[in-house]
């Protein structure tokens, strides 16, 4: 090991390397501490070798591991587990939305965790290319075939010599077929939604569901510690979640308490035909879901192409509100409403992803 001195010239001379950086003492001290760490590195080595031994894709920068994953909760909540047992801890101020992992130890070795996305992939951006490669296939048969993009309308239409079809494309339907958040007005000490980008794409369909089966609830049973540090308080003094802190999963605790009678949420079923119903409103007659294939909207709809309604694929449907955490335990978090699905979709007869039933459904066209 370095004596302190070569380590002290070694740092300096390091941030000298960029111009028009001053050193101070406690710059000066912090890194000393980072150059030692990194010459001690048990603790680095142990930490490498955890999250190699889960295979996930990272990169080492003196003392910090940068995890890359595109699902980073998930890797989170992994090494969180892993690491956890190695003496690691969870900073939910430091590292960004997800907070760090991290063992401060002068002895072994300072070692930090951050969890980034391996790509920029969203999936909003992955519906916009399965639509892309539907309409691709229905034209190499002869179709016209259209889509919305980003923009509004229906994500695919077809056209043939005689009329056209309307088709909401979905690459799958998971459990959670959407979700939203609420905010708390202090002043009225009433709930309402929260009215972000994403949530006025679906408001049609997500405010109904909350005017008809959460806000009653919310309103009579979900109260905040107004003037609490730890809540989150928007421009116009909307309380809309907790902030990290050392305590944020103590204050999550008591509300959950106070809150689903020593639950983690509140589940209200609702009718499936009111999904179904949204989208035949939008002027959709069919839904395309992955490889599950295409469902009709519409009884008449059902006729014209001879494939199921959705409303008769077998699914249910209900509401889940909880306080989501969106950084482990001491992490941000939000008071999320999730449009939940239970059930088994039975697949479908025809499929865009087959030419065979583009071909048929030409001929119907």
């Amino acid at each position: 090991m370095k004596d302190l001195d070569q380590l002290i010239e070694s740092a300096v001379s390091s941030k000298k390397q960029k111009k028009g950086i001053s050193l101070d003492l406690n710059m000066l001290l912090e890194m000393v501490s980072e150059v030692i760490s990194e010459e001690k590195g048990d603790n680095l080595k142990a930490a490498i070798e955890a999250v190699e031994g889960e295979g996930y894709e990272h990169e080492v920068k003196g003392n910090t591991i940068k995890i890359l994953d595109d699902n980073r909760q998930d890797a989170f909540d992994k090494m969180q587990d892993i690491l956890g047992r190695m003496g690691f801890e969870h900073n939910p101020l430091m590292g960004g939305s997800l907070g760090r992992l991290q063992k401060l130890d002068r002895t072994d070795g300072n070692v930090y965790v951050l969890f980034k996305p391996k790509s920029r992939t969203r999936a909003a951006t992955a519906g916009m290319d399965y639509e892309e490669k539907l309409a691709a296939a229905a034209k190499e048969l002869g179709l016209e075939a259209s889509t919305a993009g980003a923009g509004h309308g229906s994500d695919l239409t077809l056209t043939g010599d005689k009329e056209e079809v309307k088709v909401e494309v979905k690459t799958t339907l998971s459990a959670d077929f959407g979700q939203f958040t609420a905010q708390y007005d202090p002043a009225s000490g009433t709930w309402e939604t929260r009215k972000t980008k994403q949530f006025l794409k679906n408001a049609e369909i997500f405010q109904p569901l909350f005017d008809d089966y959460l806000v009653d609830y919310l309103n009579q049973n979900c109260k905040l510690p107004v003037g609490d540090p730890r809540l989150q308080v928007s421009k116009r003094d909307m309380i809309y979640g907790i902030r990290p802190s050392l305590t944020t999963g103590e204050l999550k605790r008591e509300l959950d308490n106070e809150w689903f009678d020593g639950k983690s949420d509140y589940k209200v079923a609702f009718d499936f035909d009111r999904i179904d119903n949204y989208y035949a409103d939008k002027g959709d007659e069919y839904i395309q879901v992955g490889n599950k294939g295409l469902y009709a909207l519409t009884p008449e709809a059902a006729e014209k192409l001879g494939v199921p309604l959705f409303s008769e694929s077998g699914l249910g449907s209900y509401m889940r509100f909880r306080i989501k955490p969106h950084a482990g335990r001491n992490g941000r978090m939000s008071f999320t409403a999730a449009v939940k699905l239970f059930g088994k979709l039975k697949p479908s007869n025809l499929s865009l992803n087959n030419p065979e039933d583009i071909q048929k459904i030409k001929n119907i066209l």
